[in-house]
């Protein structure tokens, strides 16, 4: 049998990483010390081999079982340019001041654009190191730390078919919102806000904040009831607004923080470099998604009975 190559393999997609580059071509990347690196956007979000299943009791033991799933990935990256060109070309309107439903505009977006758009946001969550850890975090929790060989073994196992399973689960359903801050830069982490995971399936309400250029994120979530139309919206926030969902991403990163130009300020929880969540409703994320158009107000009838963020 055939021995695997190593490969690189980039969890922060280069098709998106390189929308991030300075005026000399890099990327900057600051750890939770507040140490900062700079390099070509190619350096980062990378893991050798990390989309590699190996089953051999030993290194360089090849198996029958032994797969590369790189591909899965593939035709998400191969859309993902389009699907930000599509973003960034939509039309926004600044509608600070009004009523948080009034500052969305309503646009019109086809079953395949929006199908795509689904697909790459997807995959950026399933990749990303937050979701690697989940994978693992049970057996480790159980055994812990698990020897390297084993512990990168178990990970791809658990997220080989979690990408496929969840766009086929997401389809064209839910709702989403391209935002723009023209006034401050968005960071980028190794965890950003989603709920992709969970082992056992996708969620049947999915939620994703993601940024995917230092001036443009998209919220994407199928809420438990909303209305078909407007399926897509947009959302031009300000600088304050932006520091606040910045503040999201370093909740949830753990080791690393990306930006372009604009050094973000570590907060504590970032400098803790634990892949932290909002565990209480009624958070910002979820104040954003209720305030899209077609989507109810969050039902606060259980809120007490919550555990606190």
């Amino acid at each position: 049998m055939s021995k695997m190559k190593s490969e690189r393999h980039h969890w922060w997609p280069q098709c998106v990483s390189e929308r991030w580059t300075d005026t000399t071509g890099g990327v900057h990347w600051l750890l939770p010390t507040g140490e900062e690196r700079h390099a070509r956007p190619a350096s980062f979000g990378v893991i050798g081999n990390g989309h590699f299943i190996k089953l051999g009791r030993q290194p360089g033991q090849s198996t029958s079982w032994d797969q590369n799933f790189e591909p899965v990935f593939q035709q998400a990256d191969d859309r993902f340019p389009a699907v930000i060109d599509w973003l960034e070309s939509l039309a926004f309107e600044p509608r600070m001041g009004q009523p948080k439903r009034e500052r969305y505009l309503p646009q019109i977006s086809s079953d395949k654009l929006f199908g795509h758009m689904v697909e790459s946001l997807t995959s950026l969550a399933v990749r990303s190191p937050m979701t690697r850890e989940t994978c693992v975090s049970l057996a480790e929790h159980l055994r812990g730390r698990l020897p390297e060989r084993e512990r990168n073994s178990l990970i791809a196992l658990n997220l080989r078919d979690i990408h496929t399973r969840a766009v086929k689960a997401f389809g064209v359903s839910g709702k989403a919102a391209a935002i723009l801050s023209p006034d401050r830069e968005f960071v980028f982490g190794d965890g950003f806000f989603h709920n992709l995971n969970s082992l056992t399936g996708p969620p049947s309400q999915p939620r994703i904040l993601a940024p995917l250029t230092p001036r443009l994120a998209v919220l994407y979530a199928i809420p438990m009831r909303y209305r078909d139309e407007p399926r897509l919206s947009t959302l031009l926030i300000d600088a304050g607004e932006a520091d606040v969902l910045n503040q999201v991403v370093q909740i949830y990163a753990r080791q690393a923080l990306f930006y372009r130009s604009e050094r973000p300020r570590v907060t504590d929880e970032f400098r803790a470099s634990q892949h932290r969540r909002f565990i209480a409703p009624g958070h910002v994320v979820d104040e954003m998604i209720h305030a899209m158009p077609g989507v109810p107000d969050r039902d606060t009838t259980f809120d007490l009975f919550s555990s606190p963020a």
